[in-house]
């Protein structure tokens, strides 16, 4: 993450646009891990001022995408990601997730694996999701500070279908 943050910062697009957007903080960052060996992060900033997300992908080069509407309840705020907080890096994140997916769910089988850096209402953490083979969803968050497992659990996708009608 420290890498693409870096490029991120040194691109000419970021610059450009962290002038007309010098309000705009770093809110969350998105990696589906271990898909590719051209993994891209997007890093999203949010404005106050517009409550838009401009978000950054992060490659072989830096792009940026339209702003979108938050997803967020009506009232609540935007928290911002203290970087200086990120003790646990990605790959720690990972690593315990993966301990935690196998003591609690060792017959699920991961296709893919989303991590996201983020500060919600269980503080700053990492989200990490994996996808399993059986149309499950495991979600384990994890304090990007000290490591710890703030919460994990385990819905069918099905389930979710169902409960967002």
């Amino acid at each position: 993450m420290k890498n693409a943050l870096r490029k991120l910062n040194q691109s000419i697009k970021f610059v450009k646009w962290n002038k007309k957007n010098n309000k705009s903080k770093l809110t969350h960052a998105f990696i589906m891990v271990g898909n590719n060996e051209n993994e891209e992060w997007q890093f999203g900033y949010y404005n106050p001022e517009t409550d838009k997300v401009a978000t950054f992908t992060v490659n072989d080069s830096v792009s940026l995408n339209d702003e979108q509407d938050v997803f967020k309840k009506p009232g609540d705020k935007v928290k911002c990601i203290n970087l200086s907080n990120v003790k646990i890096s990605l790959e720690k994140a990972i690593e315990k997730a993966d301990e935690i997916k196998e003591k609690h769910y060792p017959k699920e089988t991961i296709n893919k694996r989303i991590a996201i850096l983020q500060n919600i209402d269980h503080g700053q953490l990492w989200n990490i999701t994996f996808v399993t083979h059986s149309f499950k969803t495991i979600n384990i968050k994890i304090n990007s500070s000290d490591g710890k497992v703030i919460k994990h659990g385990v819905i069918s996708l099905f389930e979710f279908r169902s409960k967002a009608k």
